[in-house]
């Protein structure tokens, strides 16, 4: 799924910032930007994908300095 941000602006003037496509915690530092911006956050709410974990993927590569010719 792609990654977006839809800002909302409501009739009262409230801005909602909506987030589809990241999970975890990782949505809150890829809005903070936003936040700060736009002043005092009176509200958030967390969907299902907030308590979802990231999936990440580590190779390891194990060398020798020793290894037989």
């Amino acid at each position: 799924m792609d990654q977006q941000i839809t800002v909302v602006v409501e009739r009262d003037g409230k801005v909602r910032l909506e987030v589809e496509g990241i999970r975890g915690s990782q949505c809150l530092s890829v809005t903070a930007f936003l936040e700060k911006e736009m002043g005092k956050v009176c509200e958030r709410q967390r969907t299902g994908d907030f308590y979802k974990s990231q999936h990440v993927a580590l190779k390891n590569r194990i060398t020798s300095e020793n290894r037989a010719a």
